[in-house]
């Protein structure tokens, strides 16, 4: 059911205005449409599109702007589009750039808005997409330092909006469109405009008086034992009250911003809490058939690669009657244990292991099992993505943190890790999981793990280049710096990332990558960024050359060192065709003085070089979505590389690690994708955006802000930082790395089956059907990954995949084969070599 979500988009509190025509602003107002005078240079596409002032959803005033097209067919224009030349044009004194637009509308729209300047046609100028959900309103607020890459903000001089093949008669509704300095904020909407989102949400009403019959009609039809029945009968009666006096609120006048924004969150959570409801029920009535309390505390586990929300949300908790987990040596692997506060508050409740030991006496060390607190953070608008949920969302994994106590009708997830040492030795460790709180008898699980006979590298599988922003501040303070770098490195290295950062002016840090070099954990790291915002092409040669200058040094040591093999340099970033002359002419300058070292980008040549005029740059890092397969197979024919990135985009449907994505999409783009598809490498911009957040200190619900690269959630966000400015993962960072894990187990599965094909007429019967069964394992099952845009999102498809290939590889005796030989450094698997490039 569509519900209207934008009220908790509105930035400032309600400014009550007396009857003007024309409102006072913070900041330069552009358009704010109370006259219709500035209608005359707005333009549209076609005949069939109509602008006009409209007295109805207008933030800031009496009047906005009304956008009407037809829906798409009969020959109408594919991309309907209005557009005016801004009466301000110069935009470097501001910060942000904000549009007010409410969608009326029973489908959700994008429309692209493109800004440029005079001498830059407007589909290569900057492009923001406006995400507008059904029935609802939206304050888009766009940094104008983003703009600086694309156009000259000394002279814009148009703004063009357009959307695509509308499925039925589209109309939008604009105002405020205002520049703002730096410290200034719009103004909030005036109470006529919270009169018509409500009146807008209330024609959803009908929808929610029924919802409660229909979920009760659910659960007389449940087969669950009718004293759980009963007791979800009641729970259910609570909610439909409690959502009927908030329909009765919303329909009253006047109303107040913060109160209606409370009640409009309040109502998002329904159907959910109903679907809550219901999964208690379910899962009560699984543990009272495996013998399991089914009151009190109500305990259960998941997979790694699920998040379990704590309110609102339904869950699904399995209810087993043991634990297991397999895993190789220098792997690490978890599950979830969630416990249901039911009927009270629960005091100091706490997961622990008891010795695991094997047949033989042969103990597993119990320092290697961590019990840790799944934290949670606090979203409180809807972020420019679809998203199920507006609230609390696990995310950091609380390695300070000791028992908890656990709210009545609080779902706690703990955290159980497994890091299996290099030594270990292989075979099935069996003890038990002990849950333990005040007044309660403990609950126990027995725990068994399997170690496979092989091991995984010490470093990442797979190069990459993930940016570590080092922010001393947040991290303990520049006192402690020095030792807390160290420690950041190691805590990173330990998820298979290289201490490095793309958009480096000065040098790597070169003691990190000796530490990190005899550990035999470095791959990858960034000799220095060059040209990353692009140059004039009459300015391009003479920048390189003092680019090489500048790396000169780094490039010395990094040869002294041995190193080479492990560099890139990157630049650059985002580049569109405007700046593959200057690309090509930096490339072969950099070529020249650099010949060993991958010079690496994410312009946008969806060729890799094939089809451009850049023929010298090797390493071509397109977005998951521009990852053609077949192209990149051409592209490394001719010598080149090409990797892939994401960022704030793809959405959904491919695979992101937003805080509110599945967190097996993190997984699968870095595992199962990844074994598909065979970029070269994997970049990523930043992994601690943090903002102004301070460390966590406290928890579970924690007050680190999720709010990261603007209005996203995680994006550029991968750790936080705990007491002290200690580094905290997340359950994304955790999937990251059991990703790469996953990658690691098919290389070192398909190097033994290439093994065992070159000595074919000597295996023995049983080797020949082990080869059999172990090609068709190595391939990823279409039933997990049909494309990157199709793919499973249940845990235990994929296990199957990564469990068999663990137990074909344990079973071939060669588990010990090392496809990553001794030097395997950030141009991966290649050989590539630079003489090999086309042109030269």
């Amino acid at each position: 059911m569509r519900r209207m979500n934008g009220l908790t988009y509105l930035l400032t509190i309600v400014a009550v205005f007396s009857a003007l025509d024309t409102p006072a602003w913070m900041g330069v107002s552009m358009f704010n449409f109370e006259k219709d005078d500035p209608l005359t240079t707005w333009t549209v596409s076609s005949g069939q599109d109509q602008l006009q002032r409209e007295p109805h959803y207008a933030t800031v005033g009496r009047q906005s702007l009304r956008f009407t097209t037809p829906a798409w067919g009969n020959g109408l224009p594919e991309w309907p589009a209005f557009e005016v030349t801004p009466p301000v044009g110069d935009w470097r004194p501001f910060d942000r750039f904000v549009i007010d637009i409410t969608n009326p509308t029973e489908d959700r729209l994008t429309l692209s808005l493109f800004i440029t300047d005079s001498g830059t046609p407007f589909r290569e100028g900057f492009k923001y997409q406006l995400d507008l959900p059904a029935k609802d309103y939206r304050r888009h607020v766009i940094p104008i330092s983003d703009l600086k890459k694309k156009v000259d903000i000394s002279n814009i001089s148009l703004l063009h909006f357009s959307t695509q093949r509308p499925v039925g008669e589209l109309s939008l509704y604009l105002d405020s469109l205002c520049l703002l300095e730096k410290g200034e904020n719009p103004l909030g909407p005036m109470p006529e405009f919270l009169r018509d989102l409500a009146d807008l949400f209330l024609e959803e009403a009908p929808a929610f008086a029924t919802m409660a019959e229909a979920y009760s009609r659910r659960l007389e039809e449940d087969n669950a034992p009718g004293d759980l029945r009963q007791e979800a009968r009641s729970d259910l009666e609570a909610e439909a009250s409690r959502l009927q006096e908030y329909l009765d609120e919303i329909s009253s006048s006047p109303l107040t911003l913060d109160r209606l924004e409370f009640i409009q969150t309040e109502l998002e959570r329904y159907p959910a809490r109903f679907d809550r409801v219901l999964s208690v029920l379910k899962f009560r009535a699984d543990l009272r058939k495996v013998g399991r309390p089914d009151r009190g505390l109500l305990v259960g586990a998941a997979t790694s690669m699920e998040k379990i929300l704590p309110r609102d949300m339904p869950f699904e908790l399995k209810a087993p009657r043991q634990l297991s987990l397999s895993l190789a040596r220098r792997e690490k692997e978890s599950l979830q244990i969630g416990v249901l506060a039911r009927d009270g508050d629960m005091r100091e409740v706490e997961i622990s292991v008891t010795e695991l030991e094997k047949e033989g006496g042969t103990v597993f060390p119990p320092e290697r099992v961590q019990c840790e607190v799944v934290g949670f953070v606090q979203t409180e608008h809807r972020p420019p993505y679809d998203v199920p949920y507006v609230g609390w969302w696990p995310d950091p994994i609380l390695n300070f943190l000791g028992p908890v106590d656990v709210a009545k009708g609080d779902l706690q997830t703990f955290w159980v890790r497994v890091k299996c040492p290099e030594d270990q030795p292989a075979g099935v460790y069996r003890g038990q999981l002990r849950v333990a709180a005040v007044n309660l008898e403990p609950i126990f699980f027995d725990l068994s793990i399997r170690i496979y006979d092989f091991a995984l590298p010490p470093h990442a599988p797979l190069p990459g280049a993930l940016s570590f922003f080092e922010e001393p501040s947040q991290m303990g303070g520049k006192a402690t710096w020095p030792e807390r770098k160290t420690e950041y490195a190691d805590f990173l290295a330990d998820y298979y990332i290289d201490y490095d950062h793309l958009y480096r002016g000065g040098p790597p840090d070169f003691d990190i990558l000796k530490r990190l070099s005899d550990r035999g954990q470095l791959v990858a790291f960034n000799l220095g960024n060059v040209l990353n915002g692009g140059v004039p092409a009459e300015e391009a040669e003479d920048v390189a050359r003092k680019a090489v200058e500048r790396l000169r040094p780094a490039y010395d040591q990094a040869k002294e060192m041995g190193f080479l093999n492990h560099a890139y340099i990157y630049g650059f970033d985002e580049r569109g065709s405007d700046q593959f002359d200057q690309l090509e002419t930096t490339a072969r300058i950099l070529r020249e003085a650099f010949p060993e070292v991958l010079l690496l980008t994410t312009s946008y040549d969806h060729s890799y070089g094939l089809d451009s005029p850049v023929k010298t740059l090797d390493g071509w890092c397109p977005l998951t979505p521009r990852y053609d397969p077949e192209r990149a197979a051409r592209a490394r024919q001719s010598g080149r590389s090409v990797w892939w990135y994401i960022c704030c985009s793809p959405h959904h449907p491919w695979a992101n690690w937003f805080i509110e994505y599945p967190a097996i999409e993190t997984r699968l783009l870095t595992g199962a994708q990844t074994v598909r598809y065979r970029p070269d490498g994997f970049l990523y911009y930043a992994l601690d955006m943090w903002k102004e957040n301070q460390p966590i200190e406290t928890g579970p619900f924690t007050t680190w802000n999720p709010v990261s690269w603007t209005t996203y959630h995680g994006d550029g966000s991968l750790l936080c930082a705990g007491p002290g400015g200690r580094p905290v993962p997340t359950i994304r960072l955790e999937n990251y790395r059991d990703g790469l894990e996953d990658f690691a187990y098919a290389i070192i599965l398909e190097a033994i089956v290439l093994e065992s094909e070159n000595r074919r007429e000597s295996l023995t019967e049983a080797e020949t059907a082990w080869l059999e069964e172990a090609r068709s394992a190595a391939e990823v099952p279409r039933e997990l990954v049909r494309s990157l845009r199709e793919f499973s999102r249940d845990p235990e498809s994929l296990y199957l995949w990564r469990n068999r290939m663990g137990e074909l590889i344990e079973r071939s005796g060669r588990g010990n084969i090392n496809p990553w030989g001794d030097d395997f450094g950030a141009r991966g698997f290649s050989s590539r070599e630079p003489d090999r490039l086309e042109g030269r």
